[in-house]
């Protein structure tokens, strides 16, 4: 939303005139020279408009909910500091508050929060608009932001929302199992092959229990970095046979099939499990920092790396999801709104989302990035700049269809049989194609 412009007090300049006087010394007396007349007054300045703060309630809708300390400390303290006339509600999704549901009751709140992945959904619904002019008039600095980011924030050439943080990618590892076997710990910008030679290193049995080099959680979480999708983004075409996915699911077996290795489940509770409840996994790549608190205080002896990229695309290790704040079409506050959003993209809130909550930044501040978890107490000695180390994947736009349940069966039963010897590579991934293909007519018509 545009701001209004702050308030100006007219001034009126006076221009005193000063006397002149020459005294002048002669035989017949003095004379005196007259003041000089005053200058004509400058025309007055048009009266800027008024700020208009009129109380107002503002209303976010929330893709997933923000703890209740979150809440308070990133969005409604900052934002009441700046603007005392501004109150702000949530509405967070669930059964009853859908978009849909909201769209057709006429009750979608003033900004929505999605990631960006998501955020087609609200274009499909009417609620998006290119932020250009609302931006410009809060006099928001675009330059600040991290354009990876920012990036993600567009849906074609508009940019219909603005980044508030991102998703990031990061390798977390037993430093007690390297330690156990004798092995240096993961370093920052490794390479895949790199990791999978150290996985197995340190995947051995000792005193009948298992140790096991890494938990991928999925062939898509290892292949976050690459330029690579299942479908082609305009004309929904399989895009699997190719040499690209075909080494990715080659690494992925490779790891896989570490004698002992042997990875339990694809879920996010799976990686946790194996990672901090069992202690028997010395790497992963999934984001458990929010078990790390716990895991800390219980005596977990972990750290970080970068996460490892892929041969030929150094430093590009996955992550770029971001989380976005648009106003809305169908607001009736649309100024008030981007006053809100300009308050949760300064350096003030993105700074103590930094800070205090572990937020990767919006803004490209190496300021904001250094003091990254200063108030986490968990994260004192940890190679916590590992985080910003690298960069995201380049941003793909994807085919509505790449997450389609049966586009993704298909394709995962087929790397399944390779993995597990039933197929060669070729094989697999030739039928995979074959079979999305097919499958594709269907999946449109529904």
């Amino acid at each position: 939303m545009g701001g209004f412009a702050m308030k100006r007090t007219k001034l009126t300049v006076i221009a005193s005139t000063l006397a002149a006087m020459a005294l002048l010394t002669a035989c017949a007396g003095k004379t005196e020279v007259a003041p000089a007349a005053a200058p004509a007054a400058s025309p007055a300045a048009a009266p800027a408009a008024q700020e208009d703060t009129k109380p107002v309630t503002i209303k976010i809708y929330q893709w997933g909910a923000f703890s209740d300390e979150q809440w308070q400390q990133l969005f409604v303290e900052p934002v009441k500091k700046k603007y005392p006339y501004i109150t702000l509600e949530q509405v967070v999704r669930g059964k009853g508050t859908n978009p849909d549901e909201l769209v057709a009751s006429g009750q979608f709140p003033d900004i929505y929060s999605v990631t960006n992945d998501a955020q087609n959904q609200f274009v499909t619904l009417g609620l998006t608009q290119d932020q250009s002019a609302l931006i410009k008039k809060q006099n928001i600095d675009l330059a600040k932001f991290d354009p990876a980011q920012l990036e993600r924030s567009k849906v074609g050439d508009q940019l219909i929302s603005l980044p508030f943080n991102m998703v990031y990618s990061v390798m977390f590892y037993n430093k007690d199992i390297f330690d156990k076997f004798g092995v240096p710990y993961p370093k920052d910008g490794m390479y895949w092959d790199e990791v999978i030679n150290l996985a197995k290193q340190v995947t051995k049995s000792d005193a009948g229990f298992q140790y096991k080099g890494m938990h991928p959680q999925s062939l898509f979480a290892m292949k976050a970095g690459l330029p690579i999708d299942l479908l082609d983004n305009k004309t929904d075409a399989s895009t699997v046979n190719t040499d690209a996915w075909k080494n990715i699911v080659t690494q992925y077996k490779d790891l896989l099939t570490i004698p002992g290795n042997d990875p339990k489940g694809t879920a996010f509770a799976d990686v946790v499990n194996a990672f901090i409840k069992d202690k028997n996994t010395a790497m992963v790549i999934s984001n458990v920092m929010s078990s790390m608190p716990d895991a800390t205080k219980n005596g977990f002896n972990w750290d970080m790396a970068q996460a490892p990229s892929h041969r030929g695309l150094d430093g590009v290790n996955g992550g770029g999801q971001t989380l976005v704040f648009g106003v809305t079409k169908t607001s009736k506050n649309q100024e008030a709104a981007m006053k809100v959003i300009s308050v949760l993209t300064s350096d003030e809130v993105q700074g103590i989302a930094a800070k205090k909550f572990g937020y990767f930044p919006a803004l490209n501040s190496k300021e904001i990035r250094d003091a990254f978890g200063a108030d986490m107490p968990f994260l004192k000695g940890k190679n916590v700049q590992s985080i910003f180390k690298g960069k995201p994947a380049p941003y793909m736009v994807s085919s509505p269809f790449s997450g389609n349940a049966d586009v993704r069966k298909i394709f995962n039963d087929k790397v399944a049989d390779f993995v597990a010897g039933k197929k060669d590579v070729n094989t697999a991934l030739r039928e995979a194609d074959e079979e999305i293909n097919k499958k594709m007519p269907q999946l449109k018509q529904k």
